[in-house]
Parts: structure tokens; C-alpha cells; sequence
């Protein structure tokens, strides 16, 4: 008996070490590739109609960033770093989804096992709705084999709204999101390319269906999509929610989404007043001092209800506090904040590109170092 219990005890050791193997070996696999890939950024990535370095100074930064800072500089163009002092890079923390930072993050911060909480939308809408989160109506979830024809006109003839949003369950980035609403008696949907009648839907995945919400006339004004804000939140080790970041997103022309992904402009957010930045960015790295549909000049628009909506994000951080960095994103009603997403890892490079590099905040970096999140010691 002593035997077979020594024999189960090794074989759970050993199964316990070939089992980490994988997730210590991880990191630096993928850090190789990322390697094997500079060349890759250097040739096809870089737009050198915009960056005016000399090409022997851009290999030298890309060369710096991943050997010194320890990323891949997936942030070099979006952030435009030729233009800033080397000396400053250190408070650039890159994307959350590169090998290292990754690594730091799964640890404690942002533990994989919880992240189906908020990648699958059915079901983190029915735990925020437990905790009373302000949200948009849900009508139901469209399973891609069901009558869309029936359930939606039955949503329509029973509720008084004329526009619904579809989305699938899991996705990001804007990506799959219908627009239906009803034309002349007759239910009509558009995606990103076209517009099609309701009995040619044909779902691909598992999608919610949502009222699509009148936004704040200041919003409104400046484009018609309903467009977001996007906060980011830390739950420190002594239990305080800080703001790691935001940055407000508009869409462009007839768009009915904001996400950058799919063509909108985002722009910084001053967390201590709620104004917009000077300066908004697309996903090509264009610059913009005004909104290209509506002409309204960003700088120091002020966002309506930003005390209520900073209050808003904190307490959902506060909620799911075995979470503890979460990209929200806030619409802004002219009844106040409510919650559209939560996102279990934001795109921090889009978030570093509009709002500033994270690490200037002393508040952030302090409690980066506390959960050991810092990936070099350039600020050690």
C-alpha cells in the first residue's frame, strides 16, 4: 500500500512538471517568433510616407525596443515613436497580448480561467444585470438555425423601438455587428458592406440581440454611430479602482459602430476633467484635429455625466474584483453612463496611442510594479 501511494505520488509530480512545461516554455516560443517577425514590421508594416527616419535609425529603434524594452514594437508606428524621445519609450508598456507581458498578466491580474466570464456577451450580460449595471435591453439570443424573421418582427410589433443592434456572442472589434431596423414597414438590416432585407440574414454564430440606444445629444453631434468610451481599471492590492486610461471613439460617415478596427477615430480623455484630447487616431496611424463627417474640433470637448460614468466603471471593476484589469466600454445617454462591453484584455496599444503612454501615470506604475506587471527595469 506504502509503495502504490509513493508510486501515485511520483506519477503526480512528474504529470504535474510535463504539465508546466508548455506554459514556462510558452512565452519565450512566441517571443522567438515575434524575432523571426521584425523584418516582417520593418518592410510591410512601417508606412515610411509618414515615418522620416533614416531607415539604419528605425532597425536601431525596433532593435532597442525588443532587446532593451523586452516587446515587440507593435506600438512603433501606431504611437509614432520615431518622434519621441528615446529616453520617454520606458513608459510605454506595448500590448497586453505580447509573450511577456502576457505572462505577467495571467498570473494574478488577468487570470485565463475567468476570462469566459466576459468573452461570451450572453453570459456576462446576465451577471452584470444580477449586480443592477445600468445596461441596453436585451430582447433574446438568435441561434443561427432560428426563425429570424418571426423573432425579430415579434421584437419590433412589441416593443417601441425601430432599431435593434445585432451581435455575435463572441467576438470583438466591431467585427459581425448587424444594424436592423424597420423601412417603411419592412425590416431591413446592414452590415459593414450592404444593405439586405431580413429574410436574407443568414447568422454564421450565436448572436444577442439589443436595443439600439439614443445616445447624448453632444455625442450625437458629433457622429451619428453610437460611439463609446472606452476606460480602462485596475483593482490595486490595497483594494482601490484606479484608471489606467481612455479614450472616447467615433465613427465615420453612415457608420453605425465607433471601434477603430472598423474605421473610427479615438481620441485621449483628460481622466481628471472628461475633456477630449487635441489629437484623434484611426487605425492607419492618420491623425485628426476635428471629426472628418462632422468637423467638430476635439480639443477639450467636454463629456457630459464623465463623474458619473468614472463612478460607474469603478464599481464594475469593484464587482468582479477576481478580474483585475478590464477594458469597459460606457455609452453615454442623456439619462447618463451605461455599460455596451466589457472586454477581458483591451488594446492597450490603441489605448497608448491616443491617450499617452500608461506609465507616465505614477498611480499605474506603482501598482504595476506591486503585481509585478513591468517587463524590464528601464523604470526600476
Amino acid at each position: 500500500m506504502k509503495i502504490s501511494n509513493e508510486i501515485e505520488e511520483l506519477y503526480l509530480k512528474v504529470y504535474g512538471f510535463v504539465e508546466k512545461v508548455p506554459v514556462v516554455l510558452t512565452p519565450y516560443i512566441r517571443r522567438l517568433i515575434r524575432l523571426c517577425a521584425l523584418p516582417y514590421y520593418f518592410f510591410f508594416v512601417i508606412d515610411w510616407s509618414k515615418c522620416d527616419k533614416s531607415k539604419l535609425a528605425v532597425i536601431s529603434d525596433l532593435a532597442y525596443i525588443f532587446f532593451c524594452l523586452k516587446y515587440y514594437p507593435d506600438n512603433y508606428m501606431l504611437c509614432k515613436l520615431w518622434q519621441i524621445d528615446r529616453r520617454d519609450w520606458k513608459f510605454y508598456y506595448g500590448s497586453i497580448y505580447d509573450p511577456y507581458q502576457r505572462m505577467k498578466l495571467n498570473r494574478e491580474v488577468q487570470k485565463k480561467e475567468y476570462k469566459v466570464v466576459f468573452n461570451d456577451k450572453e453570459v456576462c450580460y446576465e451577471l452584470c444585470k444580477s449586480k443592477n449595471i445600468p445596461l441596453p435591453t436585451q430582447f433574446c439570443c438568435l441561434d443561427p438555425d432560428d426563425n429570424y424573421v418571426k423573432i425579430l418582427d415579434k421584437i419590433f410589433c412589441e416593443n417601441a423601438i425601430d432599431k435593434v443592434i445585432i451581435k455575435p456572442c463572441i467576438g470583438s472589434g466591431g467585427h459581425g455587428i448587424l444594424l436592423a431596423y424597420k423601412q417603411n414597414g419592412i425590416v431591413m438590416l446592414r452590415d459593414a458592406n450592404k444593405l439586405f432585407k431580413l429574410e436574407d440574414m443568414k447568422l454564421q454564430v450565436r448572436s444577442v440581440v439589443q436595443a439600439y440606444m439614443k445616445q447624448h445629444e453632444l455625442l450625437e453631434n458629433i457622429a451619428s454611430s453610437f460611439n463609446t468610451v472606452r476606460i480602462v481599471t485596475l483593482l490595486t492590492k490595497n483594494k482601490e479602482t484606479i484608471i489606467v486610461g481612455a479614450l472616447a471613439r467615433f465613427g465615420i460617415g453612415d457608420a453605425y459602430v465607433d471601434n477603430t478596427s472598423s474605421g473610427g477615430v479615438a481620441i485621449g480623455i483628460d481622466i481628471e476633467n472628461g475633456r477630449l484630447k487635441k489629437i484623434g487616431h484611426d487605425f492607419n496611424s492618420n491623425e485628426y484635429l476635428f471629426h472628418p463627417t462632422s468637423k467638430v474640433v476635439f480639443e477639450n470637448v467636454e463629456l457630459p455625466y464623465w463623474n458619473e460614468l468614472v463612478e460607474l466603471a469603478k464599481d464594475i471593476q469593484k464587482g468582479f474584483s477576481f478580474y483585475k484589469m478590464l477594458g469597459l466600454d460606457i455609452g453615454i445617454t442623456n439619462e447618463g453612463p451605461i455599460l455596451i462591453e466589457i472586454n477581458p484584455l483591451h488594446d492597450n496599444v490603441g489605448l497608448e496611442q491616443s491617450y499617452g503612454p500608461i506609465l507616465l501615470n505614477d498611480k499605474v506604475k506603482n501598482s504595476f510594479m506591486e503585481y509585478d506587471l513591468l517587463i524590464n527595469d528601464a523604470l526600476i
